[in-house]
């Protein structure tokens, strides 16, 4: 296959166009800043904005909304404080305890806290992911997760992707 042919044309568009799509396909976001940054890889269609803490991300149809806040362990009482009157705000009711989970990773610990809630009287998913750094002078991450229960199923691989590129930047990959 010679430089000018046109299967030689036809792979390098493709290839041209993969590598130039792959940027397009995710957005990377500092979630938590310092020495050694924790990142998060965002869908480009989501929308996402900077708050208080690090940052706020979104469905283009508002189905599924995630916050990455970025926290010292004595702001921690706070921040469920804010998170308690802004979900009370929203008309959101959390009808019952919280199931955990934890987990030990080498670099960090992962809490997962689902909670049974509603949101103008429908079931809605309500979820915290609580990354404790095993390095006490590390700044802690709580993770947030609200979502209609469609959204919840329509956008399971792209929040996979998106927690799989936390993992991978607190695992240093």
């Amino acid at each position: 296959m010679t430089i000018g042919s046109p299967k030689f044309l036809a792979g390098a568009a493709l290839a041209f166009f993969l590598l130039a799509g792959s940027a397009a396909l995710a957005k990377k976001v500092t979630v938590v800043p310092g020495d050694r940054p924790i990142s998060v890889e965002i869908p480009a269609a989501w929308k996402v904005t900077t708050i208080d803490r690090g940052v706020q991300a979104r469905t283009a149809d508002e189905e599924i909304y995630l916050w990455f806040e970025s926290y010292k362990p004595t702001q921690f009482d706070t921040l469920l404080g804010e998170h308690n009157a802004y979900f009370k705000e929203q008309g959101v009711k959390v009808t019952g305890e919280g199931q955990s989970k934890e987990v030990d990773f080498p670099t960090y610990a992962l809490k997962v806290t689902e909670y049974p809630a509603t949101y103008e009287g429908k079931p809605t998913v309500l979820r915290y992911l609580s990354v404790v750094p095993k390095v006490e002078s590390h700044r802690h991450l709580l993770v947030s997760y609200w979502a209609s229960p469609e959204g919840d199923k329509k956008y399971d691989a792209e929040t996979n992707q998106i927690m799989n590129s936390l993992a991978a930047s607190y695992d240093g990959k």
